[in-house]
């Protein structure tokens, strides 16, 4: 099972080009798939320049972390990428089966890159008989003019019918404390990720009953690899990633923290509009505002959320008067909490 964790295509240049798994839907001819490209362009920095050095002093009393800490594998891996340097202005070639498809945009400024591919019914079928195309997933890599080394992931092409699970990570998942700043901070940087026991095998029983998934979430994208390494080892149903765009210069503490109120709803909006024939089940917890943000997308797409689960964190935030609130305006029995998965085992089959 690969979260795009495949073995890097490797050259002479430092640069790594890293493809984040993404979605391909069908377009209104029903022969057209509309696939949606997603990935980056970093090199490992030689230097760190001042600016960072002081942001990694104040990350360093934020987490009341020692300098040996600092010191260990796993915050010099994580911390690896958020130090590295964004490549802009980059021109990415695309390769799906033989063909080479060069994106019109370059790289922006924080070496994203974005791109729409169109493939018809035929071209998908060569794609098939050649291996790049395999029980939904559409498999490209990318490359630069000057070589590098790319580290794949699929697309997942989703029929316009079907159940689609839409999930939250932190809290969700796996734990990482988001009401506390210390140890969101220490759970990002320092720790081991501990994943939320059961959840991996609900959502196996989940897909082995057809659901395809998203995983959306407000942690960075400069964390994707950790993650999917993670849902790797715990076998978690493969699915494309929606995580947030963010630089360590942009004021570290505030944003890290800030930036997990805002952005979740848009993603989440995006993707059933790509599917408006799909019906949708979102799971996420009672730590930060996805029990408001899930009612008000049950609000507004009504014919396509068809369950919302929450899972129960402690906290203050933890309460039935918050949750009566927050449902007050959907069906009754379209919005459950649970603090075990297996209260939810069997919940999609009527969906």
């Amino acid at each position: 099972m690969q979260f795009g964790i495949m073995a890097p295509t490797k050259s002479t240049s430092d640069e790594t080009v890293v493809m984040f798994p993404s979605l391909g839907h069908l377009e209104d001819d029903g022969r057209t798939w509309r696939v949606l490209v997603h990935g980056e362009v970093f090199s490992r920095a030689n230097r760190v320049s001042l600016g960072k050095r002081i942001l990694l002093r104040l990350l360093q009393r934020a987490m009341k972390a020692t300098s040996g800490d600092l010191q260990s594998d796993i915050f010099q891996q994580r911390i690896g990428r958020f130090l590295a340097v964004d490549h802009a202005g980059q021109r990415i070639s695309l390769r799906v089966g033989d063909d080479l498809h060069i994106l019109p945009k370059k790289s922006r400024g924080n070496g994203h890159f974005q791109g729409t591919l169109r493939i018809s019914s035929s071209e998908l079928a060569e794609l098939s008989r050649a291996g790049a195309y395999e029980e939904g997933k559409l498999t490209l890599g990318a490359s630069l003019p000057e070589g590098g080394t790319c580290i794949s992931a699929p697309v997942h092409l989703l029929p316009r019918e079907g159940v689609s699970v839409i999930s939250d990570i932190d809290d969700t998942l796996k734990h990482t404390h988001v009401l506390s700043r210390h140890a969101l901070l220490a759970n990002t940087f320092l720790r081991e990720f501990e994943p939320i026991p059961g959840m991996a095998t609900l959502f196996r029983e989940w897909s082995g009953q057809g659901a395809a998934f998203h995983y959306v979430s407000s942690s960075p994208w400069q964390l994707y690899r950790n993650l999917a390494e993670l849902f790797e080892t715990e076998g978690f149903p493969e699915g494309s990633f929606h995580l947030l765009a963010f630089r360590l210069r942009d004021h570290l503490m505030r944003k890290i923290l800030m930036m997990r109120r805002s952005g979740k709803g848009s993603v989440i909006k995006g993707i059933l509009q790509m599917f408006p024939e799909r019906r949708f089940v979102l799971v996420g917890d009672s730590g930060e505002a996805d029990p408001e943000i899930y009612a008000s997308i049950a609000q507004k797409f009504p014919r396509q959320v068809a369950r919302v689960f929450i899972r129960e964190v402690d906290g203050p935030k933890n309460c039935e008067k918050r949750f009566l609130k927050a449902f007050r305006k959907i069906p009754r029995n379209l919005a459950a909490t649970f603090k075990d998965p297996e209260e939810l085992e069997g919940a999609i089959e009527k969906v």
